[in-house]
Parts: structure tokens; sequence; C-alpha cells
């Protein structure tokens, strides 16, 4: 018997075209039938049409938006909007409870794009524990300014957020939600990297570990290259739609993934829009201009 892969996506309306980037990406590298679930802060009903409209491409998913009240669900949360991350980064809290009768659930952020089969992150066994996500050696000084202000453990592993598998049912009857919040109120004012900083305080090194190939980011591209990807995460403020390069150590270096990215935009009937986003973005920047011809012949 096939079994469904849940996944949840949150987005706001400006986000929606990169979510819709990102479900054109799932669902040409999967076989199994997906349903996704959008956590939906504020998405217009044109936008949601047109999310819907990748059906015309692809039918191996299903899709659900459902409605999120940030100001509601978070009033308690001491959280200021920046540049590229809202707060809606916090719905991913919800799912337990949205979802009570999954078993197990995938979470992705919405600057992602997958390059292989979803299902071989899903089928991993969480052996008990009540989260999955990545992490390496290679990222043990990833985020080492939140070990003193959260207190966390010495043999801590932080991991970034973005790709989480999570025991819906085990959430639940722990009540993981409510005692994340109730971190939050005690660590409000040392709190530096939102949700992630929570769930790592929480769950410090009790989770279960699997293969950075599974989100892997703009972190690892420099600590850690490599080209055995499933899951290429952007998740620094450089995103393909405003930006197809990265300084490192004085030096150029093409976005890696960048045309991989295009690819699936170009799927979706959002691809204008988001070749509009890019032109406004690099038009701003006088260093992409001086630069824009070499950066496209690094480019893979």
């Amino acid at each position: 018997m096939q079994i469904n892969v849940p996944i949840f996506l949150s987005s706001d309306n400006n986000y929606a075209p990169f979510v819709a980037t990102t479900i054109a990406s799932i669902c040409d590298n999967t076989k199994s039938f997906c349903n996704f679930y959008i956590l939906d802060g504020g998405i217009t009903e044109e936008n949601k049409e047109k999310i819907c409209e990748l059906k015309q491409q692809f039918d191996n998913f299903s899709i659900e938006f459902i409605g999120i009240d940030t100001q509601k669900e978070f009033r308690t949360i001491n959280y200021k909007n920046n540049e590229y991350i809202t707060i809606s980064t916090y719905n991913r809290f919800l799912i337990p409870s949205l979802k009570p009768n999954i078993k197990k659930a995938l979470y992705l952020d919405s600057d992602i794009i997958v390059l292989g089969d979803i299902k071989e992150l899903y089928d991993i066994d969480l052996e008990n524990f009540a989260l999955g996500a990545a992490w390496h050696k290679s990222r043990i000084l990833y985020n080492t300014d939140t070990k003193v202000p959260m207190e966390l453990s010495e043999n801590y592993k932080y991991f970034n957020a973005g790709v989480l598998i999570i025991d819906v049912q085990k959430w639940n009857k722990e009540k993981i939600v409510n005692s994340l919040f109730k971190i939050e109120q005690k660590y409000k004012n040392k709190i530096l990297h939102a949700d992630e900083t929570l769930l790592n305080k929480y769950f410090d090194n009790n989770y279960k570990i699997f293969d950075i190939k599974f989100n892997y980011t703009d972190y690892d591209v420099i600590n850690y290259p490599t080209n055995d990807i499933v899951i290429r995460h952007f998740a620094s403020a450089l995103k393909p739609w405003n930006s197809n390069y990265f300084i490192f150590n004085k030096q150029i270096k093409a976005l890696k993934n960048f045309n991989d990215f295009w690819k699936y935009a170009k799927l979706t009937n959002f691809k204008n829009q988001i070749e509009h986003i890019y032109k406004k973005n690099i038009n701003k920047n006088i260093f992409t201009k001086r630069f824009i011809k070499k950066i496209s012949i690094l480019e893979e």
C-alpha cells in the first residue's frame, strides 16, 4: 500500500511564488503522492490559484491551505521581523495540533528546492525521537552564539530548522509546543534565531540526526562542499531571486544551485513575477552589475 507523504510549508503572500517553486521541485523528483499543507499567513486567492495550477503539470499531489492568524497564535512572542524572516516562521510549532491524526510529517522552509525523491527523507526512522533534523561534524561552529545565552549543554548539536521530520503523536503526547512557548518566555531577551533557537534549546542533542544532504545550506556549501544533495536550502539572506553570487574570502563565487532553482521557478505560473523580483534586486546592486558577466561564467 502506497503511503502519501505529508509535507507542511509556511508562507505569507510575498513568499507564494517560492512555495510554488518548492512544490514544483518536489513533484518533479518524487514518485509518491504528496499531501501539501500550506500554513497560510495571508496568501491571496489569486496566488492560491496560481499555486494550484501546478496540477496542470503534476498529478502526484494535493494542496490544503490552512489559515494562520499569527497575531493571535503568537501574541506572547517577543519577535521583530527582519528582512527575510517574519513571525510566520513560528507556524511550524502548530503542525501537531493542526493535523493530530498524522503519525509523522515533514516541514520544509519555502526557500528550498528538492533535487531528489522526498520520500527518502520521509522514510528515515526517527527511532523514537520526537524530531529529526540535519547535522554534521562540519557544523560544530554553526550558530555558536546561541550556546551561552540559551544555556545549551556541552555536547549540544545545533541544527538548522528549515527541514524537519516531526513525530506528530509524540509532540502532542509530550506537549512539546507548550514547552517551546515556556522556553520563549524564559529566554525572550536572549533568543537570537527565532523559533530555531527555541527548538535547539528544547532538543539540544536529543533528536534523530539525518545527513546534511537533506538540508544543504550556504554554510555547508562553504564548509562541506559536495554535489550529493537531495534538498538545497537557501538559508541565508542570499536567495536565487536576489543574487547569483556570494563572496567568501574576498572571492566571488557562483550561488550553488542557482540554475536548479530557476529550472523549477520556470515551471510555475509565477515565472514572470520571480524574474521581475530578480531583475529589480540586481538592478539595485551596482556590484552585481559590475560582475554579472563574470558570475555567469562561474554558474553551474
